[in-house]
């Protein structure tokens, strides 16, 4: 009986039960022999970037998963925006098409890692930073190598740190939006870095439309790999 659905990704390691509330633990990827000690493989659904390499009794795709723990919290949704560290998914689950972007680190969350490495700064703590800002300014290069010359660039010229990582935040966005069909209804974004507030507010600002982030969505594709082998059991 699958019990536990397991989310292995580029950066973070997810596992989660219903026990029969919502228990999660995140780990770094390459911790993620620890969150398996003392489970029987049998008892796994995996996904994520490395589904093939954990002991497991059923895999799925992260487009699959993303499907499937999205319907926990909505029963219908028409476009999920899946932000991974390696790699950013546009799924349009009304048309069952779905885009990926995994030749530039740019619209990723490793960008956004490497642009806070740069600062000092902590992911975690870009969300407040962007909350000061006061105005943006145009990042025009979509290289991350290229685009942190030009945030360097404007920092000699004197701009504050809020504003150029406000700035990234929309740069970011903006490759995103591109990835999204302009009919796109109700947009549901997940992944870790849907928890930077300035980038769901960006987006928010470029589409005109509302975006809908669940709770915990950097565990959602864990969650629907459990769904999803829990319903495979019943075939």
């Amino acid at each position: 009986m699958i019990r536990y659905g397991v989310d292995v990704g580029s950066t973070t390691a997810k596992i989660v039960s219903l026990t029969p509330e919502l228990r999660y633990r995140i780990r770094e990827t390459r911790e993620w022999e620890t969150l398996l000690e003392g489970i029987p493989s049998h008892e796994i659904a995996s996904t994520g970037y490395f589904r093939h390499k954990i002991p497991h009794r059923v895999a799925a795709t992260e487009i699959t998963t993303a499907i499937y723990g999205v319907r926990e919290y909505i029963s219908d949704p028409e476009v999920i925006v899946d932000i991974g560290g390696q790699d950013t998914k546009v799924i349009d689950v009304q048309r069952n098409n779905f885009i990926v972007n995994d030749k530039c680190s740019a619209g990723t969350g490793a960008f956004l890692e490497f642009i806070a490495h740069h600062f000092g700064l902590r992911v975690t703590d870009l969300s407040e930073i962007h909350e000061k800002a006061t105005r943006t300014i145009k990042i025009n290069h979509t290289c991350s190598v290229f685009a942190l010359s030009e945030v360097v660039s404007h920092l000699v010229d004197g701009c504050r740190v809020e504003d150029l990582i406000a700035s990234i935040h929309q740069a970011f966005a903006e490759r995103i939006a591109q990835m999204i069909p302009d009919d796109a209804g109700e947009i549901v974004l997940i992944g870790g870095t849907a928890q930077n507030r300035g980038i769901i507010r960006a987006l928010e600002e470029i589409l005109g439309e509302r975006i809908y982030t669940p709770p915990n969505p950097q565990i959602i594709n864990a969650l629907g790999a459990l769904r999803y082998g829990e319903e495979r059991e019943e075939w």
